[in-house]
């Protein structure tokens, strides 16, 4: 009879073998993250704006918090434009502004976002809309995730001479109604969706709820 010898080396080489194939095992039957999550934007290259500039605005609103939301009271509300705000916050997973103001042009340069523009060139991003007010030095940048017909989310970058926005929202939505989430849940004033000729108007509407 043939004795075979296991030493402590080969058991150890034995239980990394079949700790490496349960692993490979696993990973290969989780499925990938939803696309719509992958549009969620990593924005911790913007954190070292913050000592630099005079005001900060840090929102991070997750699913968990969006289900929160009085949906069925914006639905029967009589204002047409909470009745849309509704619709859309039903499609959503999350709402993620930073928005910085400094004290003086050239505070923040270009370079300061490097990290967001790497990460709006990836597959699947899309630039469908870029707004330039040369008097008013404004710059406005609509970048669109989507996978075929299905939308993951989008993404908002306004360039200004003293202030630098980012939101990012995850989910479906439809970028001819995203004017009607503006001033809310955090997100900034931005004119997305609306006419020259609605923007020199004066605004009559009450002021927007929270």
């Amino acid at each position: 009879m043939r004795t075979i010898i296991i030493t402590t080396k080969k058991l150890l080489y034995l239980a990394s073998a079949v700790a490496l194939a349960a692993t490979l095992a696993a990973a290969q039957q989780q499925p990938p993250p939803p696309r719509q999550y992958a549009a969620k934007l990593q924005t911790e290259s913007l954190e070292r704006l913050a000592p630099k500039a005079s005001e900060v605005v840090d929102v991070n609103i997750d699913e968990g918090v969006l289900r929160l939301v009085p949906i069925k009271w914006l639905m029967d509300s009589k204002d047409p434009d909470e009745r849309i705000a509704a619709q859309l916050l039903k499609e959503l997973k999350g709402v993620y502004v930073r928005s910085y103001e400094f004290n003086a042009p050239g505070d923040y340069v270009e370079g300061d976002i490097a990290g967001i523009r790497t990460q709006l060139r990836s597959p699947g991003w899309t630039s469908i809309i870029k707004v330039t007010q040369k008097k008013e030095g404004r710059t406005v940048e609509v970048h669109l995730l989507s996978d075929g017909a299905k939308i993951g989310g989008l993404a908002v970058v306004a360039f200004e001479a003293r202030r630098l926005t980012l939101v990012n929202i995850v989910g479906n939505i439809d970028i001819e109604k995203l004017s009607r989430l503006e001033g809310r849940f955090g997100i900034p004033e931005l004119n997305i969706g609306r006419d020259k000729d609605d923007e020199d108007k004066p605004d009559t509407k009450p002021a927007k709820k929270p």
